[in-house]
């Protein structure tokens, strides 16, 4: 800072230091006429003000404990806007104390205190001039978010109407003051809003009274933060916009009453510290917002991820053409009809995707030692005019699969954890390859898509990668060296644990035996990669048709129609994916694997 700004800085704070020493002496200035404040500025109290000072009753004044002397300083008092009326002890005044004093200090009734806050006497200024010099502002900002970011838990339930729009306008008035953000001080994000913060206080004083609780401007920096002074160094100070006495008439005045900016809030006549100060105090505004609790931050994850399971269903119904796109029943026309599951779809399966699901058992002693690969492959072209029966059973013949073996490690065969059964293979004949091999074979089924029903094809075909748990087969793969997110024909992953937790609703994922035995579908002999693969498809198919017949049993019926609000999708954390007029949007590809 500039000697010349150091010296301005200093004589702003000696005048709000007499400032608030007038106050609280009963605002007689003719007492002062000729004290220099700056004598005072250095007067031994600590940066945290009033922790070493004693209120006396006898004397009514604050003394420290050592010298016993008068010790009001620019920063204790200009901290310091309430004072207990009746003390019965010497009581040491600190922050704890501040915050969780049991004596109130609000004395008048609720009812008492609401009428003072619909009689605020006139401001004096009309629609667009400048506030006082003197006034101090709270942002509205802040205002409406204070519970969020500074009361606790408890009481901030408790209080948390009184800061919406409109527990904020009930038996209330505000004065209203705008400050335009001069573009030489950053992007223009429009008018800054602000409130006398008398009235915030004020509203802190009701609020108090009917909760019998003790909310309090925050102590310290953030006290700071309610209690903007504006037009250092000449700078531009909020402008009159008008009184408020009800949420429609405010949102009225903010959205159809801020003049233009005013020609003599130009920044050109400011000097350094002035320029200095209001872009603190503007970027202080646009920065503030209350910290996620680690629970609503959790909340939020887990409403996103169901969201985006509900859509995967969706997408894995439209490829196997038990859903059409663009919110269109199978049936066609406008209203859902139950499916026949011994009829053939009406719809075709979109897209002509071939379904390609993997698994890679590892050495239960070293993960990195890939032990088998398994892969399952399901042409979708080769579903319509075949009826999928219950939870999908007709079409588990059309799966085609391979069982690979690792040549040099074939010695490791799980049994501590898991009962491996390597050597037990029911769709086929098991093959042995060198692990050099491993991943241009996977490339050569995936990128190529080399396996179908055809043979090799002109090119590549859509891929829909299926797993279950599919972040782990994925790091599974990279390990064999073979890297996934290269392959540009995969158009989509579907997960069977995350559509069977979908399913349910359910935080908890399930095993393949578990989502298997849901589906009432046989198996035997897991832990063979091969089989895992085969079973995994089949459980995609199985929770694929089930949720479709569970959508259209709730849409015939009529409890599910039309797209779900806000409010419920965050009550239910996101479990609906929009109704049964929505289809689960555009394929995901591996943007959502590469992102966790």
């Amino acid at each position: 800072m500039e000697h010349a700004d150091l010296d301005e800085f200093q004589r702003e704070e000696d005048a709000q230091f007499l400032r608030n020493l007038i106050a609280l002496s009963g605002g007689d200035p003719t007492s002062f006429q000729g004290f220099d404040p700056s004598s005072w500025r250095d007067i031994g109290v600590t940066e945290d003000g009033w922790d070493n000072v004693v209120h006396d009753p006898s004397t009514n004044v604050d003394s420290d404990d050592e010298t016993g002397g008068l010790v009001p300083t620019a920063h204790n008092l200009k901290n310091t806007t309430r004072h207990y009326d009746d003390w019965d002890r010497p009581y040491k005044l600190n922050k704890a104390h501040a915050l969780a004093a049991d004596v109130p200090d609000v004395l008048k009734s609720a009812a008492e205190l609401e009428k003072e806050g619909l009689a605020w006497g006139e401001t004096g200024l009309a629609v667009g001039d400048a506030a006082h010099e003197d006034d101090l502002f709270a942002p509205w900002k802040l205002v409406s978010q204070y519970c969020d970011m500074f009361v606790g838990k408890k009481n901030g339930e408790r209080a948390a109407p009184y800061f919406t729009l409109e527990g904020l306008h009930q038996n209330r008035i505000w004065d209203l003051f705008y400050l335009h953000q001069p573009t030489k001080l950053g992007p223009d994000n429009g008018p800054v809003l602000f409130v006398p913060t008398y009235q915030f206080e004020h509203l802190l004083d009701v609020v108090n009274a009917k909760l019998e609780i003790n909310l309090t401007i925050p102590p310290g920096k953030n006290s700071d933060k309610f209690k903007l002074r504006f037009g250092a160094g000449n700078g531009p100070r909020p402008r009159f916009l008008g009184r408020s006495d009800t949420a429609g008439r405010f949102s009225s005045l903010l959205h159809e009453g801020i003049p233009s900016p005013n020609p003599e809030d130009d920044l050109e006549n400011v000097s350094h510290y002035g320029r200095d100060a209001l872009l603190d105090i503007l970027q202080m505004i646009e920065k503030a917002s209350p910290k996620p609790k680690k629970s609503e931050k959790n909340r939020y994850k887990r409403t996103i991820a169901h969201r985006e399971w509900g859509r995967a269903v969706k997408r894995t119904q439209r490829y196997l053409g038990l859903r059409e796109k663009n919110g269109e029943y199978v049936a066609g026309g406008n209203q859902p009809t139950m499916l026949d599951l011994d009829q053939p779809m009406a719809a075709k399966p979109e897209g002509s995707v071939l379904f390609v699901c993997i698994d890679i058992e590892a050495y239960e002693f070293n993960q990195d030692l890939i032990t088998e690969v398994g892969i399952a492959v399901l042409d979708a072209t080769r579903l319509s005019g075949i009826a999928p029966g219950e939870n999908g059973k007709a079409w588990h013949s059309l799966i085609e699969a391979r069982h690979i073996r690792v040549k040099e490690n074939a010695w490791a065969v799980n049994s501590k954890w898991v009962q491996g059964c390597a050597d037990k293979f029911d769709f086929g004949n098991t093959e042995f390859m060198k692990q050099s091999d491993i991943a241009s074979f996977v490339e050569e089924t995936i990128d190529h898509a080399t396996m179908s029903p055809s043979g090799l094809n002109s090119e590549p075909r859509p891929v829909v990668l299926v797993f279950h748990e599919s972040a782990a087969d994925i790091k599974y793969l990279q390990t064999i060296g073979y890297n996934a997110f290269a392959a540009s024909n995969v158009i989509d992953v579907i997960d069977s644990k995350e559509m069977h937790q979908y399913i349910l609703r359910s935080n908890n994922s399930c095993s393949l035996e578990r989502v298997l035995g849901y589906l009432d579908i046989p198996y035997r002999y897991l832990h063979n990669a091969g089989n895992d693969a085969v079973y995994t498809l089949r459980a995609m198919l199985g929770l694929a048709v089930k949720k479709r017949i569970m959508s259209l049993e709730s849409a015939v019926s009529g409890r599910t129609k039309g797209h779900v609000t806000v409010a419920e999708l965050r009550e239910k954390e996101g479990w609906s994916s929009g109704g049964e007029d929505t289809d689960g949007g555009n394929p995901k590809g591996l943007a959502g694997i590469r992102s966790s």
